[in-house]
């Protein structure tokens, strides 16, 4: 069961959004979102929490939660709720509460893409602010009058569609975020405490990924990937992309030509250095994905790198990525 935390405000600028949002979208579904996709996440979450001047433990979207599940929350803030049409009452409900920005966006495009928001999801897929306040409305997103909602949105859309915020981001011109939604781990909390400081370290090198772009070579590499079915090729390498861009900042993405897939990676720093990272980054997440799918027989990855190389397939689309995940998801059930 989750915690009852206390309420922080974490403060974001939009280009840091966009970034948690391109970074939280690539754990996901293994690709990046166009710009129109992220500004119209960015509108939604500015709609929310009044341009984030009112965002608190990194909750994106104002996500609530029963407090009966894992999730943490804080439910002293109170607000107005619309139980019925023309009705409206002050209620404390219960709010998640996340330890990072990413996490935050995780959990959010986690819900949005869910069997529930099918409708409104695909108008993210397909940036359509005026549709997507529709499906949000008809899915009981908000309770809030449709039209000035749906006006606030388009009018943020057009905002964030001409911003810079998402070249910023893609080019790692954006410092991490220095709000925090936690108090300090208690001092005889070792694990805390590493945790804590592991994060203040990744933050740190994340900010600086355009130094590294600028002053040190770049590899490129191709990484092969062998399985047994075309799924399970896809998800590990879903999984391997988002593992490369947290521990290594590298560029990672998935191509294929409908059966074979192989990452394409782009990262910065000494040749031989770079090589054995990945390998051994890749090695370790191909070990993690068998104990992780004991229950459907340990599935077994095999990959080959490839120095100096780019993929001859296509990148995967975003709709493809989806597909994909949710057929591997159905071997657990």
């Amino acid at each position: 069961m989750g915690n009852r935390v206390q309420r922080v405000k974490t403060d974001v600028s939009e280009p840091q959004m966009a970034l948690a949002i391109i970074d939280g979208w690539q754990q996901l579904f293994g690709t990046k979102p166009a710009k129109e996709q992220v500004a119209l996440i960015l509108s939604q979450n500015s709609l929310e929490t009044a341009n984030r001047k009112a965002m608190w433990n990194y909750n994106v979207g104002n996500l609530t939660t029963d407090g009966k599940g894992p999730q943490d929350f804080f439910d002293d803030l109170a607000t107005d709720e619309q139980t019925a049409p023309g009705v409206w009452k002050k209620m404390n409900l219960k709010y998640r509460a996340y330890p990072s920005l990413v996490d935050g966006v995780v959990d959010y495009l986690k819900l949005l893409s869910s069997k529930h928001y099918a409708d409104a999801w695909q108008h993210i897929v397909n940036p359509d602010p005026e549709a997507f306040s529709k499906a949000l409305h008809a899915g009981g997103y908000y309770t809030a009058n449709e039209a000035p909602y749906t006006k606030s949105l388009k009018s943020l859309f057009h905002q964030t569609s001409n911003s810079n915020s998402y070249e910023l981001a893609m080019n790692g011109q954006v410092a991490a975020p220095t709000g925090t939604s936690a108090a300090p781990p208690a001092a005889n909390d070792v694990m805390s405490i590493l945790n804590h400081y592991l994060q203040m370290v990744a933050a740190s090198e994340r900010s600086n990924k355009k130094l590294y772009k600028k002053y040190l070579p770049n590899n490129q590499l191709v990484i092969r990937v062998y399985a047994n079915s075309y799924d399970n090729r896809v998800e590990f390498a879903r999984i391997l992309c988002g593992a490369l861009d947290e521990e290594l900042l590298a560029d990672a993405f998935i191509h294929t030509d409908g059966e074979q897939v192989e990452v394409e990676c782009s990262i910065h720093g000494p040749q031989y250095d770079c090589v054995e990272a990945v390998e051994q980054l890749t090695s370790a997440v191909a070990e993690a994905f068998q104990a992780a799918t004991k229950k459907v027989g340990e599935i077994t990855v095999k990959t080959q790198a490839l120095m100096n190389k780019k993929s001859s397939y296509q990148p995967i689309s975003l709709k493809v990525a989806l597909l994909q995940h949710k057929k591997f998801l159905l071997k657990f059930i």
